[in-house]
């Protein structure tokens, strides 16, 4: 037996991510699919699943008042890793909306990131043909379409760009934001896995790495090649190979080498991809990985664990980035699988996420796993503010103008966060104006996100503290030290000329620990709550007149260490 056991090191502001023994120094976020857009989804009852979310949501930047935790029993993420409609709705569909309309983030999440250990498929149907995967019941929102549907492949989304047929009409690549501003009401709820860690599936080391590939992705560019190949499984091969010719030729223009192989290709070396078709496959033969790259093999069963044929889990083991399989037999219908213009709607600038699901016309029995903000084309941008002091002590000054600078000439799109939530929607106006009035002294994160207008919205954000004075309060957090039984204590300080009513400690939009205020009152928290990684934690002192006074945030990361029992 183990005894863990947690040290707790505190951390610079230079942000640095650290995984497997490799140290990433993380640059400004640039993508199309914003990380505010994306909820991250955390089994509460899973140490691996708050680490790998902590770890996911620190190297994008992901609010953390975007994390939701959710108390799953075991039996839905053991074994074959499956629950029932029900139990998708009460436990994570239902709960997790609530939590999303209580922090006001409804409008503001247009996607889901289920970390691991969750259920990888619904059991919608005795007949295992008729099932569907954890992320189709997410996109239909909890509706389960009719089981002719599920099994023919004929329930269409409405993300998907085409073409159905070679030659056919196709849609320009698309950010979520562009296809939820035209849809509206009807859109769906695109998701993906950061990965599988159940039962044959991978360990927690290379779920980690595929994040750190993710953000390392954005270094790889457009440059690397892809190989679409046909084999002589014509069962596997042939449902998509309709569709190389024209993808080849699509990718030809924006420079990205592809090449379409009819005998197995040689072994290569920062491949961005592979598409192919067989039921057992070798992915180190093909070569080796660059971040970001898409790997996937057409077959059944590949995202079910308990059956044979190569999962589509081993391309992740041998170095990719992202893959998709199928949580049942799909009966080899082209139109659950990834269409191989995924490859240009991920050189257009597309999310990994935003690329799948652009390219899979029937997403109801897929199982998506990796970094779903990975991104291989950028545009990058410069964000600064005209006007925006680090104090703030009248609501005239709390008005400001932000500035951004593309290397092209481009229309820009202006939005904003307060604190983790949206207070200005995508815009031209460069006018921003925080709420002053409802907002407590103390410090403060105001987020800049620009865009430039086009299909696929590049851009990117930057953050911004900043110390609201109103009544001269302020709070700071003067020292974290280990405690009993798994205890983390922390004091925190408050000034001004008078003294707060109740004290508590804010992570990721939870409350760790509450008390009254008193002198050298000293607040704690478990760390097998908040998990390994990196996290970070305010104080804020509430006052009788209602205001809440925050703390600039404490920063710093837990890491389990095993010892002798």
């Amino acid at each position: 037996m183990e005894v863990r056991k947690i040290g707790i090191t505190e951390m610079k502001k230079t942000k640095v991510l650290v995984l497997a023994g490799v140290v990433t120094f993380i640059v400004q976020t640039v993508s199309a699919q914003m990380p505010h857009r994306v909820a991250v989804l955390v089994n509460e009852n899973s140490q691996n699943s708050k680490k790998a979310a902590n770890i996911f949501a620190f190297a994008h930047g992901v609010p953390g008042e975007n994390l939701i935790y959710l108390d799953l029993p075991d039996s839905i993420v053991t074994g074959r890793a499956e629950c029932t409609p029900d139990e998708f709705r009460t436990l994570i569909y239902d709960p997790a909306q609530k939590i999303i309309e209580e922090r006001g983030l409804t409008n503001q999440v247009l996607a889901w990131v289920y970390s691991v250990d969750f259920p990888i498929r619904v059991v919608t149907s005795t007949d295992d043909q008729k099932q569907m995967s954890i992320l189709g019941v997410t996109f239909t929102r909890g509706k389960i379409p009719s089981m002719e549907m599920i099994d023919q492949g004929t329930f269409f989304s409405p993300l998907f760009a085409g073409p159905i047929k070679e030659g056919g009409p196709k849609n320009p690549s698309r950010s979520f934001d562009v296809w939820q501003g035209g849809l509206k009401e009807k859109m769906p709820l695109p998701s993906m896995m950061l990965g599988y860690i159940g039962e044959n599936g991978t360990d927690m080391d290379t779920v980690l790495r595929c994040i750190q590939n993710g953000v390392l992705a954005l270094r790889s560019g457009i440059s690397h090649p892809v190989e679409l190949v046909q084999t002589d499984d014509k069962a596997r091969s042939g449902p998509r190979e309709w569709q190389y010719e024209q993808v080849k030729a699509e990718l030809a223009v924006r420079h990205c080498p592809i090449e379409i192989y009819t005998n197995p290709p040689p072994a290569q070396t920062n491949l961005m991809g592979v598409m192919t078709g067989a039921a057992d496959v070798n992915p180190l033969d093909f070569g080796a990985f660059a971040p970001g790259a898409f790997a996937e093999h057409l077959t059944s069963w590949s995202a079910q664990f308990q059956k044979p044929q190569t999962k589509c889990t081993a391309w992740l083991s041998a170095g990719a980035t992202i893959t998709a399989g199928m949580v049942t037999e799909p009966k080899n219908t082209w139109t659950k699988f990834p269409h191989a213009r995924f490859f240009v709607h991920y050189a257009s600038g597309c999310s990994a996420m935003e690329s799948f699901y652009q390219s899979i016309l029937s997403p109801v029995q897929i199982l998506l796993l990796g970094d779903p903000l990975s991104q291989i084309a950028v545009l990058p941008v410069e964000i600064k503010t005209v006007g925006l002091g680090k104090e703030i002590s009248n609501s005239i000054d709390a008005a400001f103008v932000a500035e951004a600078k593309f290397p092209i000439s481009a229309k820009v799109l202006y939005s904003a966060l307060f604190d983790g939530k949206q207070i200005k929607e995508a815009d031209n106006l460069t006018l921003i104006d925080i709420p002053f009035k409802t907002a407590g002294d103390g410090y403060h994160e105001i987020r800049i996100i620009a865009q430039a207008l086009s299909p696929v919205t590049p851009g990117g954000f930057k953050d911004f503290p900043v110390i609201i004075n109103k009544k001269g309060r302020s709070l700071a957090v003067t020292g974290m030290a280990g405690g009993a039984l798994h205890q983390v204590l922390v004091k925190a300080i408050p000034d001004g000329k008078d003294p707060p009513k109740e004290i508590f400690l804010l992570w990721n939009g939870r409350q760790l620990d509450r008390k009254p205020y008193a002198a050298n009152v000293e607040l704690s928290f478990d760390e097998r709550i908040v998990g390994e990684g990196p996290n970070r934690l305010q104080a804020v002192a509430v006052y009788e007149d209602g205001m809440e006074v925050r703390s600039p945030p404490a920063s710093f990361t837990i890491a389990f260490k095993a010892v002798a029992e």
